[in-house]
C-alpha cells in the first residue's frame, strides 16, 4: 500500500506543482526540441524520486512442477528501493505485466523447444501471499512424459508501464526486468543451457538489448521463442527466425523486414559477438593472451595455457609428440615463460589413448604495446558463453546463410560444394580451425585481414623529445620494431611525425614525413622537425606519429599500420601536462572492434584523431557545395552517432578527395543518454576546463560556438536548443554551469538520466 500511496501522492504533486519527472526512456525526439525524453528531467525533485521510484525488480523465489503438471512460480516484485509493488494496483497509477516462458533442450540435442502454444504463459492463476509476493500457476500443462533429465529454462519478464497514466506526459514510460533460471527437473547433473552469445556482449553496442518494445532484454529470453522448433523455416522458400540466422541476417543487412543496417565493424569479425577466451567442451584449450604482445623488439612472448576438464591430458609443443609442456588430470592452467615464438603450436592429447583433442596456434603481436589493442574481444563484466565456440564447431545452412545470403542450398548456386539438403556434411569441409588463415575452415574463412598473423606490425616508441622550448625545433628519439624484431625505416611506406598543441585544446598542427630525414642513434633513430614551435607557445605540446608498411595478405595488399601513441612535452611547463582524456579508444572498439580510419593510418580515438579534428577544423578545402561543416572531433562524433535522430538533416561531411559522407541514416544501436559509452568518467560535465576552444562551423546556426554550446548543439540541434544557447551566452561567456553544473537542477547527469 505504501507504494500505491506514494504514486497517488506523486500524482497530486504533478498536478499541483507542474513538476516534470526524470526516467529512463528510449532515445527519441520530444516535441520540436530534438531532445531525448530524459531531457525533460530537469525539475525532478528528491521528494518525487522517493515517491515514484519507477522501475521493477523481479526475484524468483521458487519454481515447482506439481503432480498436475501445471508449473508454479513463486516470486516477488519490488521497486529500485526494495519496496513491494502491487501487481493488482490502480491502473491509473501504472500497470504491471508478468509473462513466463518455459523451454527445454531434449537430452542429446542442442536446441530449445518451447512448451507453450503461444510461446509464453500469462493466462494462469495468481495467488497473493502478500503485497509484492505472489504465486503464479501456469495455464500450460506439461506433457505427462516431459523429459525430467533435460535442461529447462524459465524466462520471467516483468514490465511496469506508465504510458497510459498522467505521468506519461512527464517522461515516464516502461521499465523491465528479465530473470533467467536454468535447471534440470530431476536434479540429476548440472544444466547446460544454449549459451553461445551473451547479453553482456550484445550490450557493448546495444546498451541495452531490448526488443519487441524493449521488453525482452536477455539473449536467453530471446531464444525462448527464437528457436528452430518455434520459428524455424518450414520450407526452403521461408526464412528461419531462429535466433542465430535471424541475427546474422540483421547484422549483414539481409533481413527483408529491416533492410540496411550500418554494422559498426567488419562483418566477418565473428568474435565481436562470439566473445571467448575460455575452454569449451569442443575446444578445451586456450591461450591468454593470444596473440601475445611483444614490445621490446625481441620476437618472444609469454602466455597462459588454460585447459578444461577433459580427463587425463598432456600438452606438447611443436607437434603432438613434441616437447612436453605439461600433464594434468582435470582442468588447469600454466604459464609458458618468455619463450613462445610467433606461430608456435600447442597440442592437447588424451594421455591414455594418445588421441589428439585439439591443436592450437599461438602468435605474437605489437598491438597493445603503444596504445589500446584492437581486436580485443569481451565485455566489461567478463561474461563468456559456455558454448562460445559453437560458431566454429557447428556450421549450418541456416546460420551461415544468414550472412551468406547469395547461397541457394537447393541448387548449389553460390556454394562450391553444390546443393546441400542437410547440415550433416558442413563440418567435413568447414572444420572449426585448421590453424591456417583464409582457408575453408570456419575460423580461417572469417579471418579479418587487418588481424592476420601475416602482419608483422609496426611499433614506434618515442623514447625522448628534446628542444621543446618556444621557437625551437623538437628532436625526437624513437625505436622502430615489429613482432619479428627491429625494422629498417626505409622499408616503411609511411612514417609521419606530428606536432600538436597546446594540450589545453589543440589549435596548432604540423605533420612531417620523416623517411629520408632520419639519423641512426644508439637504440633507434633520431628526427628533428623542420617546423618550429610557435614563439608564443605556452604550457605543453604533444608529439605523435603514424606509420605503416604494406604487406600482401591473401593475395591483396594490406596496410600494416602503427598504433598512434602520443607523448606530451613541456614547452613552458615545469613538467609535461598531457591533453585531458575525454573518451577512451577501448570503449570505441568495444563496438567497432578496430576503429581505423583514413586508409587505416589513424586508430587512436583517445587522443590522436583530435590532432587534425581541432576546434577550428572544417571540410571547407574539399567541400564541393554548401557551407563548410565542422569536423571538430567532439562535434562531428556526436552528430554521427545522433545520425537519423538529428532534427536538422541531412548531416553531410566531405572527406578525402571530396568523398561525400552522409550520416543521416545512421541509427545508433544504444542509448544516446549514456555518455559513458564513449566518455571516461567525469569528462562530460560542465564547466569545461579553462583553455577549451570554441568550435567553428559555417553550416551551423551559430557559426562560432562556445565550447559547451558546441558540445550540446551537436546532438540537440533543434531551433529551440539553439535559441536557448544564444539566450544564455553573452560577452562574458556561457552561463551553462548555472543550471547544468554538477548538483544543479538541470545537471548534465540528470538530463541524461536513464
Amino acid at each position: 500500500m505504501k507504494k500505491q500511496f506514494n504514486l497517488w501522492l506523486a500524482s497530486c504533486l504533478v498536478l499541483l506543482l507542474g513538476i516534470s519527472v526524470s526516467v529512463p526512456a528510449m532515445s527519441a525526439d520530444t516535441g520540436n526540441t530534438a531532445a531525448t525524453e530524459a531531457d525533460q528531467a530537469g525539475n525532478l525533485t528528491e521528494q518525487l524520486i522517493v515517491l515514484l521510484n519507477p522501475g521493477i525488480d523481479f526475484m524468483l523465489i521458487d519454481f515447482v512442477i506439481p503432480a498436475d503438471l501445471q508449473p508454479e512460480v513463486t516470486f516477488s516484485l519490488t521497486d529500485p528501493l526494495g519496496d513491494p509493488i502491487d501487481l493488482f494496483g490502480d491502473p491509473a497509477l501504472g500497470t504491471v505485466d508478468i509473462r513466463f516462458m518455459l523451454s527445454y533442450i531434449p537430452v542429446g540435442e542442442e536446441n530449445k523447444i518451447n512448451y507453450h502454444e503461444r510461446s509464453r504463459d500469462r493466462d494462469g492463476e495468481y495467488t497473493v501471499l502478500e503485497v509484492g509476493t505472489y504465486i503464479y500457476k501456469f495455464s500450460t500443462v506439461l506433457p505427462a512424459d516431459y523429459e525430467t533429465d533435460a535442461t529447462h529454462t524459465l524466462a520471467s519478464v516483468a514490465t511496469q508501464d506508465f504510458r497510459r497514466t498522467e505521468f506519461a506526459d512527464f517522461g515516464l514510460s516502461r521499465y523491465y526486468d528479465n530473470d533467467i533460471y536454468n535447471f534440470i527437473p530431476s536434479g540429476d547433473g548440472d544444466p547446460m543451457p544454449r549459451d553461445i552469445a551473451t547479453t553482456e556482449t550484445c550490450n557493448n553496442c546495444h546498451d541495452p538489448l531490448g526488443e519487441h518494445g524493449g521488453r525482452y532484454q536477455e539473449v536467453q529470453t530471446c531464444t525462448q521463442c527464437h528457436n528452430p522448433e518455434n520459428l524455424g523455416a518450414e520450407s526452403a522458400d521461408e526464412l528461419s527466425y531462429d535466433f542465430g540466422p535471424m541475427v546474422h541476417r540483421l547484422h549483414s543487412s539481409n533481413e527483408p523486414e529491416i533492410g540496411t543496417v550500418h554494422y559498426p565493424t567488419a562483418l566477418n569479425d565473428c568474435q565481436v559477438c562470439h566473445t571467448g577466451g575460455t575452454p569449451t567442451a569442443d575446444m578445451p584449450m586456450v591461450a591468454n593472451p593470444n596473440p601475445i604482445p611483444t614490445c621490446d623488439g625481441h620476437p618472444r612472448g609469454m602466455t597462459n595455457i588454460v585447459w578444461g576438464d577433459a580427463g587425463p591430458v598432456r600438452i606438447n609443443v611443436g607437434s603432438a609428440d613434441g616437447t612436453l609442456f605439461g600433464t594434468a588430470n582435470g582442468a588447469g592452467s600454466a604459464e609458458t615463460g618468455n619463450w613462445v615464438s610467433n606461430g608456435m603450436d600447442f597440442f592437447l592429447s588424451d594421455a591414455e589413448t594418445g588421441d589428439l583433442l585439439q591443436a592450437m596456434n599461438v602468435d605474437l603481436t605489437v598491438y597493445g604495446c603503444a596504445g589500446n589493442a584492437p581486436y580485443t574481444y569481451g565485455n566489461p563484466d567478463g561474461v563468456v558463453g559456455a558454448l562460445h565456440t559453437n560458431w566454429m564447431t557447428r556450421p549450418s545452412r541456416d546460420d551461415c546463410g544468414g550472412c551468406h545470403a547469395n547461397i541457394n542450398w537447393e541448387t548449389g548456386e553460390g556454394h562450391a560444394a553444390g546443393p546441400q539438403d542437410s547440415d550433416d556434411l558442413c563440418s567435413i569441409c568447414h572444420q572449426a580451425d585448421s590453424g591456417e588463415e583464409f582457408d575453408a575452415s570456419v575460423a580461417g574463412a572469417h579471418t579479418v585481414p587487418l588481424a592476420s598473423t601475416v602482419l608483422a606490425g609496426t611499433l614506434v616508441e618515442i623514447m625522448e623529445v628534446t628542444d621543446t622550448g618556444p621557437g625551437q625545433r623538437p628532436t625526437v628519439i624513437f625505436s622502430l620494431n615489429s613482432k619479428n624484431g627491429p625494422v629498417d625505416p626505409a622499408t616503411l611506406d609511411r612514417l609521419l611525425f606530428v606536432l600538436s598543441g597546446p594540450n589545453e585544446d589543440f589549435e596548432f598542427y604540423a605533420q612531417e614525413n620523416v623517411i629520408g630525414g632520419l639519423t641512426a642513434v644508439e637504440g633507434g633513430w633520431s628526427y628533428t622537425f623542420n617546423t618550429k614551435l610557435p614563439m608564443d607557445a605556452e604550457g605543453s605540446y604533444s608529439v605523435s606519429f603514424e606509420g605503416r608498411i604494406t604487406t600482401e595478405v591473401n593475395g591483396s595488399d594490406e596496410r600494416d599500420s602503427a598504433e598512434n601513441a602520443m607523448v606530451a612535452v613541456a614547452v613552458t611547463d615545469s613538467e609535461p601536462e598531457a591533453r585531458r582524456m575525454v573518451v577512451d579508444d577501448a570503449k570505441c572498439e568495444a563496438c567497432h572492434s578496430n576503429l581505423s580510419l583514413h586508409g587505416d593510418n589513424r586508430k587512436n580515438a583517445t587522443e590522436y584523431c583530435q590532432t587534425c579534428h581541432m576546434p577550428n577544423a572544417t571540410d571547407e578545402e574539399v567541400r564541393l557545395e554548401g557551407e563548410a561543416e565542422s569536423i571538430h572531433f567532439k562535434y562531428m562524433i556526436h552528430k554521427i552517432h545522433r545520425g537519423a535522430e538529428l532534427e536538422n538533416l541531412p548531416y553531410i561531411v566531405y572527406g578525402y578527395r571530396s568523398s561525400v559522407h552522409d550520416y543521416s541514416e545512421v541509427h545508433y544501436p544504444g542509448d544516446l543518454r549514456n555518455c559513458e559509452t564513449c566518455h571516461v568518467e567525469d569528462s562530460y560535465g560542465v564547466p569545461l576546463p579553462d583553455g577549451t576552444l570554441p568550435t567553428h562551423s559555417p553550416a551551423a546556426a551559430i557559426q562560432d560556438m562556445e565550447p559547451i554550446t558546441a558540445t550540446c548543439l551537436s546532438c540537440h540541434d533543434g531551433d529551440a536548443a539553439v535559441s536557448h544557447a544564444l539566450t544564455n551566452t553573452s560577452d562574458f561567456g556561457e552561463s551553462c554551469e548555472t543550471c547544468h553544473g554538477d548538483g544543479k537542477t538541470y545537471s548534465v547527469d540528470r538530463v541524461h538520466a536513464r
